[in-house]
């Protein structure tokens, strides 16, 4: 009886210690899950769509989750589809990755970038962990490591608590939530990179002209092999592609991959010739080639819309954050201030506005014009220094304004807190416009010995320009994050930013 007692305690010992081990090893594990280069979101996501809902599943690198948003199909063509990618994917793990992909749905087909097909003997170890990490143990993900990681490296890919023991002291909430709790990626997969970028009309002519080529390395052409095989025998169709970068040198492997590609009888778009782009194209860029390979997969593929199907409510609710960021996008890349106030009138951002005027400035009729598109009529006939400053949510109609001159400092706070100078009608707008969001926006003017200043802080932190003019700072609460802060000159409608 003893010895039954103390076996049963040390196999009980050791359950717990493998269980304390794992989960140890999961909250430690490097977390990838905020802004453009989410890869553990992105990765995780996948598996909580639906089985057999996607229609195309694109696989490879940054370049494609920066260029194909899975929102612009569904809205505009009915399609679903997920970017299931992660940085610099080497071929021989998109090859597990399409593995993956076909467990768990059956897409029309598999559409494979090939950025990476230059085709190192390994990519490097941090590259191999942001690829391999996120995968769910299967055995697809330790032939994943057995194939893609040298040797010598492959037991902190087995055993990540030996490579990630140090990283406690940088846990925060999010990494702590997301070891335990997956949840759908809202963007299937795809990075909205919302930046001000002038792009050419079509693809550079270096790019274009490029004829020459560059021999596929071996072990790149061995795993585009083994994709072929692996779609061939699970009866799905395979679309290469190359997302534009602009590169004029890699074309010459982009050419002997569309030569591989007629070898082998597998359509290959090659978007490289055909739009200028980068590494890392933004969201307006993005929509158009996204526009051109859903053309062509409307073309090639007979689609059922999905977008009146109830089951896929969630997809229409979701792609309405890649709207947003699209609308973000355009704004920051606006600097003509009809534009600008047309765009911020149309959408549902909280917007701080400082009109300040002195002496020897004047607003022009103009610019009065645009900020009446925005419901703002300041008293233009106030003589001497003075301050009108703003709040608005909806784009039309403040919430709250008040004007000041030199004699007056006044601050006022939405939401409402007690303290603060704010009129009834205001605290009621701010119960009803601005309940719930997670900051505090004040608007202050003050009186300081070189002149009148405005601020417009959200939070603690003033992101006024403060300058002589219109200055404008904008919120997106749907997105909970900052638009931007910009200016314009007294008289003059092209931005200033900083």
């Amino acid at each position: 009886m003893k010895k039954k007692t103390i076996v049963l305690r040390f196999f009980l010992f050791f359950v717990f210690f493998i269980l304390l081990f794992l989960v140890a090893s999961e909250v430690l594990k490097d977390k990838r899950i905020v802004q453009e280069y989410d890869a553990s979101a992105k990765v995780k996501g996948f598996y909580e769509e639906k089985e057999d809902t996607l229609d195309f599943v694109f696989v490879g690198s940054s370049q494609l989750y920066a260029d194909i948003a899975p929102a612009v199909l569904f809205s505009e063509y009915g399609m679903t589809s997920y970017d299931f990618c992660a940085n610099e994917q080497p071929l021989w793990i998109s090859y597990y990755y399409i593995k993956e992909a076909l467990k768990h749905q059956k897409p029309k087909a598999i559409v494979l970038d090939v950025f990476t097909v230059y085709g190192a003997e390994y990519e490097e170890e941090g590259v191999n962990h942001i690829n391999i990490d996120d995968l769910p143990w299967s055995m697809n993900k330790v032939r994943a490591i057995r194939d893609g990681v040298p040797g010598e490296l492959q037991y902190s890919f087995f055993l990540t608590l030996t490579k990630y023991h140090d990283t406690w002291n940088t846990l925060d909430e999010a990494k702590i939530e997301s070891s335990f709790y997956h949840k759908r990626n809202v963007y299937r997969g795809y990075s909205p990179f919302t930046v001000r970028h002038a792009y050419g009309e079509a693809a550079p002519d270096e790019v274009v002209m490029q004829t020459e080529r560059e021999a596929i390395p071996d072990r790149a052409r061995i795993w585009l092999d083994k994709i072929v095989e692996l779609t061939n025998e699970e009866g799905v169709d395979l679309i290469l592609i190359k997302t534009p970068n602009g590169n004029a040198d890699r074309q010459k492997l982009y050419n002997s991959v569309s030569d591989y590609a007629k070898e082998k009888e597998i359509p290959f778009v090659n978007m490289n010739t055909v739009f200028d782009g980068e590494a890392h194209i933004n969201v307006l860029q993005a929509e158009k080639v996204t526009r051109y390979i859903g053309d062509y997969l409307a073309a090639q593929y007979e689609i059922t819309d999905k977008r009146k199907d109830a089951a896929f409510a969630d997809w229409a609710e979701d792609s309405a954050y890649f709207y947003r960021k699209k609308a973000k996008c355009e704004l920051i890349s606006t600097d003509d201030m009809k534009a600008y106030t047309d765009l911020l009138s149309r959408q549902d951002y909280v917007t701080m506005v400082a009109v300040k005027s002195s002496d020897h400035t004047s607003i022009s009729q103009e610019q009065k014009e645009c900020l009446a598109v925005l419901g703002l009529h300041p008293d233009y006939t106030m003589g001497g220094n003075w301050c009108y400053l703003a709040l608005l949510r909806n784009g039309n109609e403040p919430a709250l304004e008040f004007q000041t001159q030199t004699e007056n400092t006044e601050s006022y706070k939405l939401p409402y807190e007690k303290g603060c100078l704010i009129t009834s009608t205001a605290a009621k707008a701010s119960e009803k416009d601005f309940a719930g969001l997670p900051h505090s926006f004040t608007l202050q003017s003050s009186l300081q010995k070189d002149g009148l200043h405005a601020s417009l802080l959200m939070g603690e932190d003033d992101y006024c320009l403060d300058q002589d003019g219109i200055n404008f700072f904008v919120y997106d609460p749907v997105l909970s994050e900052i638009v931007e802060f910009t200016a314009f000159a007294p008289g003059e409608l092209e931005a200033v930013r900083k």
